[in-house]
């Protein structure tokens, strides 16, 4: 006896789970023969038995299947009739002529189901038949659900019959459109032009949307025309869709005197409730340099949340919109104005418009507004200003007492806008501000003083450096690294040895990274690695990870810096090896695994797996076995990454 002979038998088997694992079964070992047998097993009330024939009938498919199935279209039972109808949208294709043949049913139940699977045939002989069913069934469904299967088909060769099908009733013309929409036949713009006038409100909305949507420029005059004689809802999204296919920028194409009329209708569709509408009329707009059109924008935009995301996302596009149409008037107008909305896109837009007219527009209005505004103005005057607010900035330090006004003057003196311009007065002034009561100003002051590098600063940073306050020591270290190291470096000697932690930290960082890592650098800092205070020897570790070092070799430091008594000064050397792909490191990782540490641990797995290499590669294999599930799932990852470096380098 074959398998399929026992497999037959025990199809007719009572036993629910006998049922289940021989449909399973029949799928599995191609038993064609017990197609009826799992068709019938389709009304088992057991839903395992069920779900197994449908499986299985999926499986093996055949035309015995598609005409088997087919009767249960005709059952009562619509969870049975539904499940043939599924099966049959995926291996009616074996059988395709049995589906036709049910176009012709009596039924219109059954002329719908036919409609509905041969849309997901994917033959291209299902074409004429939908057709047929679309242009001359009686009932309005069939009609529907042939013009929704020609669709999913997509064939260009339907068309034809469905844009001849625009001419039927309302219910068929929206899965028409929608059809011609997935089908994008040019064809399809001529038959969806005309069927406007002569439909309802609704589905020439839809006519538009989709010609909106299938952006063939073909449609655009088509879609001008019918401009005058639409209702205002509609001629708002002919509007849209004609700015959807044209892109904003080509509007400025069309002719003068379409260019005038589009204005108009631009203008109109700003008032329209969809948002949609609205932001197509506002690009529309931007496009065509349209400057009537900036105050109602301005008045539209007000009215959004700019504490929602999607507002906020609007409101940044709408300021794009507005720095394009470039209405120096109507953005005066809203500045001096006292509504926050309105006041805070003028402030976005003027900001996207660089030169000296944004520029002294803001400067103009700056000490009209309060401490929140100033603090807007001032951002966008630093991203807007040239050389002609120098003398407007310079003010600022002498006037203001805001923090953030101020720190936005200093980067906009010590920049390459106010660098060059009275350059020794300028140090002079914002060497001042370190003594701000505020630590945010006096670091932007130091950095300025760094930027601005004029040599007027050096003899203030000497002074300060006998400073008796720490903070004051500390600035005057960096600021001399800055200036140059080979002249200080008996001060950095100095600042080295200070008992102050910070001055001490400022000194590393004046050394490594403001001066370039010199051998004698080299040779003072690497002593600090025996410093007393651990955030000494962090700050020298993380600096020399990241340093650009050609004339030195720091990795000798940074192995010692695995032995140090502090756990996350062993961290950041790890981390620091790790950064560098330091091969010869990697048996001094491997030792610190025996510390059962198991931040270290990790630190280490995850720098093997950076690192890489053999012994890299055997340690994390090894490490796949360890009962620490939290370090497993580290060397999982450290794995990986090794095996996907090794892809790259083998392709390359």
């Amino acid at each position: 006896m074959s398998d399929c002979d026992q497999i037959i038998q025990q199809l007719r088997s009572n036993d629910p789970e006998m049922l289940r694992e021989a449909a399973q079964d029949a799928g599995d070992y191609g038993c064609s023969e017990t197609v009826p047998l799992l068709i019938s097993l389709l009304r088992s009330p057991n839903l395992g038995v069920q779900e197994a024939s449908d499986l299985a009938l999926r499986q093996l498919g055949g035309a015995e299947a598609v005409r088997g199935l087919c009767p249960l279209l005709r059952i009562e039972d619509a969870q049975v009739r539904n499940l043939a109808m599924d099966i049959l949208r995926e291996i009616s294709e074996q059988d395709v002529n049995t589906i036709f043949s049910m176009l012709d049913d009596d039924d219109v139940d059954i002329r719908i189901f036919a409609s509905d699977i041969l849309g997901s045939t994917k033959n291209i002989l299902a074409v004429p038949h939908l057709c047929q069913a679309l242009l001359h069934d009686m009932d309005v469904n069939v009609r529907y659900q042939a013009a929704v299967s020609l669709g999913a088909l997509g064939y260009a060769e339907a068309a034809r019959c469905l844009n001849q099908a625009m001419n039927d009733e309302e219910w068929v013309q929206f899965s028409v459109i929608e059809a011609l929409l997935k089908i994008r036949d040019d064809s399809s713009i001529d038959a969806l032009i005309k069927a406007m006038p002569n439909s309802t409100d609704l589905v020439a909305s839809m006519i538009v949307d989709a010609l909106g949507e299938m952006g063939n420029l073909k449609s655009v005059p088509l879609l001008l025309k019918r401009l005058e004689e639409s209702p205002p809802a509609l001629r708002n999204k002919v509007v849209k869709a004609v700015v959807q296919i044209m892109g904003g920028r080509t509007l400025s194409l069309l002719p003068a005197l379409e260019q005038v009329n589009f204005r108009i209708y631009l203008l109109s569709a700003l008032s329209d409730e969809d948002v949609e509408i609205q932001d197509a009329a506002i690009s529309g707009l931007a496009s065509l340099r349209v400057e009537e059109a900036a105050l109602p924008i301005i008045t539209l935009a007000a009215k959004l949340d700019p504490d929602s995301d999607a507002d906020l996302d609007r409101l940044e596009k709408i300021a794009s919109a507005l720095a394009e149409i470039k209405a120096m008037e109507p953005l005066r107008q809203t500045i001096l104005g006292d509504d926050p909305a309105s006041l805070s896109l003028a402030v976005k837009t003027l900001r996207r418009l660089t030169g000296p007219e944004s520029s002294q527009l803001l400067m103009e209005v700056f000490w009209k507004h309060n401490r929140d505004v100033q603090r807007d103005l001032v951002d966008a005057l630093l991203s807007v200003a040239g050389e002609e607010a120098f003398t407007f900035f310079t003010s600022l330090l002498e006037k203001h007492n805001d923090g953030h006004v101020l720190k936005q003057a200093m980067r906009f003196l010590s920049g390459p806008n106010g660098r060059n311009q009275d350059p020794a007065q300028t140090a002079d002034r914002i060497f001042a501000l370190l003594d701000h009561p505020y630590p945010d100003v006096r670091e932007v002051a130091l950095e300025c003083c760094i930027a601005l590098g004029h040599e007027s600063l050096l003899e203030q940073f000497q002074q300060m450096f006998s400073s008796p306050a720490p903070s004051k020591r500390a600035m005057a270290i960096l600021g001399l690294g800055s200036l140059g190291c080979d002249s200080h470096l008996d001060l950095i000697r100095t600042a080295l040895e200070d008992e102050s932690t910070a001055v001490r930290k400022a000194a590393l960082e004046a050394g490594i990274k403001l001066c370039g890592l010199t051998e004698d650098i080299f040779a003072l800092v690497s002593q600090r690695l025996h410093d007393e205070d651990r955030e000494v020897r962090l700050t020298l570790v993380t600096l020399l990870g990241v340093c650009v070092c050609d004339v030195v070799n720091v990795v000798p430091v940074l192995k010692l810096a695995l032995r140090d008594g502090d756990d996350w000064v062993r961290v950041r050397a790890v981390e620091a090896l790790a950064g560098r792909r330091v091969l010869d490191a990697v048996p001094d990782l491997i030792a610190l695994l025996q510390e059962q540490n198991t931040i270290l641990s990790i630190k280490v797995v995850e720098a093997l797996g950076q690192i890489g290499g053999q012994a890299a590669f055997q340690t994390l294999l090894a490490l796949l076995g360890s009962d620490d599930q939290e370090l497993v799932a580290v060397a999982e990852e450290a794995v990986i990454m090794l095996q996907e470096r090794e892809e790259e380098q083998s392709r390359q």
